[in-house]
């Protein structure tokens, strides 16, 4: 008998009270996060859509069994594609640990769209206290210890207060999901019904927090979130995002605003990517962004996973990429703050990662080849026409 899965609420009110901490760099989050679940006396409830064998997941499976074995309660949701890196062995080894594992949408054969329903979002609940989100993955790309300096530059937030219980019951929702095996027919977790979605955007006093989440499709709340605050932006914009191929509406909204004098910066992966057609098909939009006014900056000492997203004193960090595939298949999962403490720390992160960009200029751009022309033109062509077949399908 199947078990009744809970309305898929996307969005919560904004929550009072509430401490965040960013943490930039895979060593420093990495580091805090295993302190925190070392210490961990009650529960640690962990949702990650990337987990791979390697030192890291040693070092994490050792931790995760020490916690088992002082009584705490060890749940683990992890993404079955985003984790096929993960042996047979080690998959093996953390099932006979003690902790209590589920994976999210079983790959299978015969049901190739429902496999592109992946859950993408990166949460960690510690004791019900902390709650962990961000870019991060279980895999040795993240530790500059282990990878020097070919390691991914990543981003993660702690953040305290009442929003943790809004994280923990965002949780519950896909664990209860993916205790029913693979996705199906009436699937999406009755996600074209029974959806609750909170209509408060203006929270009732500073600083104050918000959980909001996705899972894919039309009606993006992170997206629908994100254009609204472009178009009442007066002073600046930041988007930073590792693939940048924007949903047409994100994309005219930065343009618009650039366009009415306010400061609009993107900061981008440069050559050191893992998705290339992604980023050629991206910079077929750099030229009509220059004309308007946007800021354009490419990452270049290596690959920059962040997601993180600015409007005058309100942030967002959380898995969302602010691309097309995002926006249709994956579950998501962000934390929107109102807070000018949390929003000028993430303007000095910005301006330390500026200095290792390399700026890109509308006229520089206007000379580039003839070659990068005809690629960027049929990487955005293929992408945005494959795009739009599987979701014709679906």
């Amino acid at each position: 008998m199947t078990r009744q899965t809970p309305p898929a609420r996307l969005s919560w009110p904004w929550r009072s009270a509430c401490t965040a901490r960013l943490v930039p760099g895979g060593d420093d989050f990495l580091a805090a996060i295993g302190a925190q679940l070392q210490a961990a006396r009650r529960s640690i409830l962990i949702e990650l859509y990337l987990c791979s064998s390697g030192q890291l997941f040693e070092d994490w499976l050792a931790i995760l069994r020490d916690a088992v074995a002082r009584g705490v309660q060890v749940r683990v949701l992890l993404d079955d594609a985003g984790s096929h890196g993960l042996s047979r062995r080690d998959r093996d080894r953390l099932d006979q640990s003690g902790v209590t594992l589920r994976w999210f949408n079983p790959l299978r054969f015969g049901h190739p769209l429902n496999a592109l329903i992946r859950d993408h979002r990166k949460l960690i609940i510690i004791d019900e206290q902390y709650a962990w989100t961000g870019g991060m993955g279980l895999d040795d790309h993240y530790a500059a210890a282990l990878c020097g300096d070919d390691a991914w530059r990543d981003l993660m937030v702690c953040c305290e207060g009442p929003v943790v219980k809004d994280v923990l019951a965002l949780c519950e929702q896909v664990w209860s999901l993916a205790g029913n095996g693979p996705l199906h027919g009436a699937l999406r977790w009755r996600l074209h019904r029974d959806v609750v979605h909170s209509q408060d955007d203006v929270p009732a006093q500073t600083p104050s927090a918000r959980l909001s989440a996705a899972r894919g499709g039309k009606r993006n709340p992170l997206l629908r979130t994100f254009i609204r605050r472009i178009g009442r932006a007066r002073e600046q914009i930041w988007l930073c995002t590792p693939y940048f191929l924007p949903p047409r509406p994100l994309y005219k909204a930065l343009q618009r605003a650039a366009r009415r004098g306010v400061t609009v910066r993107l900061l981008i992966c440069g050559d050191c990517t893992d998705h290339p057609v992604i980023r050629y098909a991206g910079q077929h939009l750099y030229a009509r962004l220059l004309r308007a006014g946007v800021e354009i900056h490419e990452f270049e000492p290596c690959f920059i996973h962040m997601k993180a997203a600015r409007v005058d004193d309100w942030c967002t960090l959380g898995s969302f990429n602010y691309d097309r595939w995002n926006s249709n298949w994956n579950l998501e999962a962000n934390i929107e703050w109102c807070d000018e403490e949390l929003c000028s720390a993430l303007d000095d992160l910005r301006q330390q990662l500026q200095q290792e960009c390399r700026h890109i200029d509308h006229a520089t751009w206007r000379r580039r080849g003839p070659f990068a022309r005809v690629r960027e033109s049929l990487m955005f062509w293929f992408g945005t026409r494959l795009l739009r077949l599987l979701h014709a399908l679906r």
